[in-house]
């Protein structure tokens, strides 16, 4: 990621070997789904810059990503396509139940990478 640039969750998930591996089984792949989406998704930032200072310092924080029900679904199809040839949708986990939800793999995975969950009520 460029130092400066904002982090995408999204786009690092599709290119992370570990989370690829596990995003194979359908049932994981669900897990990611409850856990991106109704989640806010905080960015560990090691050595901040100053355009990342001025936004904090203006009450944005540009290391959040969120994603609806919809995008998150989205996210994990694309995933699974991608890689799997799967040729789901968005509706192949959408509303499937314990949104905002994260287990443990997906938290350890996520960790890994430098995220960390931030529930919208925190």
């Amino acid at each position: 990621m460029d130092v400066g640039a904002r982090p995408d969750l999204s786009a690092e998930m599709i290119s992370n070997a570990e989370l690829v591996r596990l995003i194979e089984d359908i049932g994981v792949a669900r897990d990611f789904y409850r856990a991106l989406s109704n989640m806010q998704w905080k960015k560990r930032i090691e050595h901040p810059t100053e355009d990342h200072t001025a936004d904090r310092l203006r009450g944005i924080d540009t290391t959040i990503c969120s994603y609806s029900w919809r995008s998150a679904g989205g996210i994990v199809a694309e995933i699974r396509n991608h890689h799997y040839g799967t040729c789901e949708d968005y509706m192949d986990f959408y509303c499937a139940g314990g949104e905002g939800t994260v287990s443990e793999a997906v938290g350890d995975c996520l960790g890994k990478m430098g995220w960390m969950h931030h529930p919208y009520n925190d």
